[in-house]
């Protein structure tokens, strides 16, 4: 034969072998599909696996000099909350105006405050009267916030809305008359954080949100020149926001409130583990409060602040990570051809060697599910490598996980009753084609080796102990299969110290240290 034939045979083999599975990994990967981008039945499992990869991918990318980051992110940490603004929720007006005020002397582009700046009710000194200090201080704040020829554009939060009545009118009133004054001040309506069985990964692609409020003004631009995020898709059919990973540790700078200039020599900020605020014209910059437990959430990075996920968000609209649907499809579908062959192949060895003649051969045979289960895990393993390394060097989101739940419903169940079928099939064939040769003569013996090699099932309790404990291993040994009745001693131990692992993991665990030390 000619090697130019052989290349045919080999390519013609290939296609059939293609074929043949074509139909299993369409159905597989478009199940996937549904379950998981239409549905998000699996959106538990890709979210954690996300929360694991993009932690990895976050700590080895390379960290920019602080001067290049877009945002800068002032924190109104703990110390702070304590030793200026008293410890008192609502904030203090008049420090938040001092500490403002200097916040807008340094020139930034954009102003993002994640603070709610609504009045309250006003104090009342005992004798009822209100304090004159706070409101003057929240009309000095007013008017700083919409100074008419201000360099700054804010973004504000919309005001909470409040359950007493007078203050709801006067937090309405606050914000008409901050609109009115200031055309540079716009308003985000939903400030809100959407988790996700305990995880921030995305946000909700809502054009109310502080994220994207602060992108539409920043860019300031017709949205056909934006980066291709997801506001930039119909409002029906947007995808969410992923929050690329990087940007909590490159895309932000983080300061201190104490590194403004109204602080600076200050007692409390001697100690200040933050950098200096530096040069921020030009620039965004982030306010928002680090203390508390009641506004954090769990991130790729860890616990995070609410300002930070809303400045990592604002990042990852100017820098997008993306889902390229029909793409990780193509690969649903690649991967089912791939793992189709190996495991068409690992279950008819396993059937073939399990109807087998010889002893040896039959106890061989669920080896073959254990080295299939090793090359999923493989798999897997690669799967997720490949997800990491796509993230990372083009900011593409390829979860491995819903196609590996796929395969696995596939490894395990779907081609094994299809391979045994099969496999019966070939079996009986096998049989009639054994009998037919052997003629009249030997026909009654082929029929007792067949009913030899049939296992004999035990019916009762004391029979079924009996013979998983010890006798089938005699019984093998005694007609000197000795081959096979080491085989089944092995899966038998086995079994019994993964039940024994199972309860007594901490013995055996300090057993192996104490020999290896």
């Amino acid at each position: 034969m000619t090697g130019h034939v052989k290349s045919e045979h080999w390519l013609a083999h290939l296609l059939s072998v293609c074929t043949h599975h074509l139909p299993a990994a369409l159905m597989v990967a478009a199940v996937v599909f549904i379950f998981d981008h239409r549905l998000h039945w699996l959106k538990a499992i890709e979210g954690y696996a996300f929360l694991g990869i993009a932690n990895v991918t976050a700590q080895n990318m390379p960290l920019p000099d602080s001067s290049a980051a877009t945002v800068t992110l002032v924190l109104l940490d703990q110390n702070n909350h304590e030793d200026f603004y008293r410890g008192r929720n609502p904030l203090d007006r008049c420090q938040l105006w001092q500490d403002l005020s200097d916040i807008y002397a340094l020139k930034p582009k954009l102003l993002v405050i994640d603070l709610d700046l609504s009045p309250g009710l006003p104090l009342l000194h005992p004798d009822g009267s209100e304090d004159l200090s706070s409101l003057d201080c929240d009309n000095k704040l007013q008017v700083l916030l919409a100074q008419p020829d201000a360099e700054t554009h804010t973004v504000l939060i919309a005001p909470f809305p409040m359950l007493d009545a007078q203050a709801q009118q006067r937090s309405e009133e606050w914000r008409a008359a901050v609109e009115r004054a200031g055309h540079h001040v716009t308003f985000a309506e939903d400030p809100s954080i959407s988790v996700n069985f305990g995880l921030v990964n995305d946000l909700d692609c809502n054009d109310d949100s502080v994220a994207a409020t602060a992108f539409k003004v920043y860019r300031g631009d017709s949205p056909s020149n934006w980066p291709d995020n997801c506001l930039k898709k119909h409002a029906n059919h947007r995808p969410p926001l992923i929050i690329s990973p990087g940007q909590y540790l490159s895309g932000l700078r983080v300061v201190s409130f104490c590194q403004l200039s109204s602080r600076m020599g200050a007692a409390q900020c001697h100690d200040s583990r933050y950098e200096a605020i530096g040069d921020v014209k030009d620039k965004v910059v982030f306010v928002g409060a680090s203390f508390g437990d009641g506004d954090t959430f769990l991130t790729p990075l860890g616990i995070m602040y609410g300002v930070e996920v809303h400045a990592a968000a604002f990042m990852s609209l100017l820098q997008p990570t993306t889902r390229y649907d029909l793409l990780a499809f193509s690969l649903d579908v690649l991967l089912g051809l791939m793992m189709g062959g190996l495991i068409d192949l690992s279950w008819r060895g396993y059937f073939s060697l399990r109807f087998s003649a010889k002893a040896l051969e039959r106890q061989a045979a669920p080896w073959l599910i254990l080295l299939l289960a090793i090359g999923f895990v493989i798999v897997v393993g690669v799967l997720t490598v490949g997800s990491y390394l796509v993230l990372r060097c083009f900011s593409i989101w390829l979860s491995p996980l819903p196609m590996a739940v796929g395969m696995l419903i596939e490894s395990f169940f779907t081609s094994a009753i299809g391979t045994a079928v099969k496999q019966g099939y070939e079996q009986r064939q096998a049989l009639v084609r054994r009998l037919q040769a052997s003629g009249p003569d030997s026909y009654a013996s082929r029929l007792a080796l067949e009913a030899e090699q049939r296992p004999h099932y035990a019916h009762t309790l004391q029979e079924r102990a009996t013979r998983f404990f010890y006798l089938d291993c005699a019984r093998l040994w005694h007609r000197e299969k000795y081959g096979a009745a080491v085989l089944l001693g092995i899966r038998r131990v086995a079994f019994f110290l993964v039940l024994l692992l199972a309860y007594y993991w901490d013995w055996f665990a300090s057993l192996v240290k104490g020999f290896f030390h």
